[in-house]
């Protein structure tokens, strides 16, 4: 049988280390950790999981980490985790099945993500590489991938994640990108992450320039993280008031993004502050916020790079409900916060006791 190990690199993650240990115990050979510098008790957490420790001096390089790590492994595959991740749902006969013969394919495993977004917890979804063969290594000093034609297939692994709640990474992971593109200044997916660890701090101004140049070199036809850049650019353009670029971007990118929810979902929220800040000129675009967020639950939850739980079902169905509440037709209101309120989404609830 093939044998697996347990691949991580660590700093003061005695928070979370543990429930992600917890979590991998015992579908692991080995555990392998690479400290880079903790100062609490991460390691002493590591030890009570028998882990092997090794020490590595932090030098702005995740993919130079993660390769010492790999490097330390005994095992025939390697499974990557991040401290803020642990695994929620396995099939296990399925994981040993795939590594027994499947030695030229890296495996990816789906991770949901919690963030916040206008005051409201949120989950996204994406597929990501995180089961691969020994030999297959990173690149990339942050927001690394791994280097290797070989296929990817899905396998049946779910995690969770919270590092997005976490924002006291900004001042690190920014400097390490903006080093980054000092030397490939015109990389888009450099760009595209910019950008997007700028609006994750909230910091809309900063992210909507990266964005800009992001969208001015990305390759709609071969990146797939694409999707998710023009999404999250629709959003910051809303949080800049630069509504105009907004329309530019929907207008010239609709073939692109046609088949994604979280497309339908933004240009929803975009057409609906479009109209507050002037209804005089923007009326026209008036019925488009209910147009969106019907093409939106008529597609369902979409998968993209990096799709939000609910734009294709609960979140959509609530929006509209407040659609038609505010145009008083109240029979449409009601039952669009009845469908957002079957999947027990708190704001639904909320707003049909307005009704009683």
């Amino acid at each position: 049988m093939k044998s697996l190990s347990l691949v991580m690199i660590v700093k003061n993650e005695e928070s979370n280390l543990r429930r992600c240990l917890e979590s991998v115990k015992d579908i692991v050979n080995e555990i392998v950790i690479v400290d880079t510098g903790s100062t609490d008790k991460t390691k002493e957490i590591a030890l009570e999981f028998n882990a092997q420790i090794f020490d590595y001096k932090w030098d702005n390089d995740f993919s130079k980490a993660r390769n010492f790590a790999l490097s330390n492994s005994n095992s025939d595959w390697n499974l990557i985790l991040d401290a803020d991740e642990y695994i929620a749902n396995i099939d296990l006969d399925s994981i040993r099945y795939f590594i027994s013969y499947n030695d030229s394919t890296i495996g990816q495993v789906k991770i949901v993500s919690s963030f916040e977004q206008d005051g409201e917890i949120k989950n996204s979804e994406s597929f990501i590489s995180r089961l691969t063969p020994k030999g297959v290594w990173f690149e990339g000093a942050i927001h690394e991938q791994l280097k290797s034609d070989f296929p990817r297939k899905i396998v049946d692994i779910i995690l969770e994640h919270n590092g997005y709640l976490n924002t006291n990474k900004f001042d690190r992971n920014i400097s390490i990108l903006l080093d980054e593109l000092k030397i490939k200044p015109n990389d888009s997916y450099l760009l595209y992450q910019t950008a997007r660890t700028y609006y994750v701090n909230k910091m809309y101004s900063e992210a909507s320039t990266y964005f800009n140049s992001f969208y001015n070199c990305f390759s709609p036809d071969t990146e797939e993280f694409v999707a998710d850049g023009l999404i999250t650019y629709i959003y910051t353009l809303i949080k800049t008031n630069e509504f105009e670029k907004g329309l530019e971007i929907i207008n010239d990118n609709f073939d692109l993004l046609k088949n994604s929810s979280d497309f339908y979902f933004v240009c929803g929220v975009f057409f609906t502050e479009l109209v507050s800040s002037n209804p005089e000129k923007y009326i026209n675009y008036f019925e488009n916020i209910e147009l969106s967020y019907l093409g939106a639950l008529e597609i369902g939850n979409s998968f993209s790079y990096n799709s939000v739980q609910g734009t294709g079902s609960y979140l959509a169905a609530f929006n509209l409900g407040l659609f038609y509440e505010l145009i008083n037709n109240k029979d449409n209101a009601i039952m669009y916060y009845e469908l957002s309120a079957k999947y027990n989404y708190k704001r639904a609830l909320e707003a049909l006791n307005r009704f009683k």
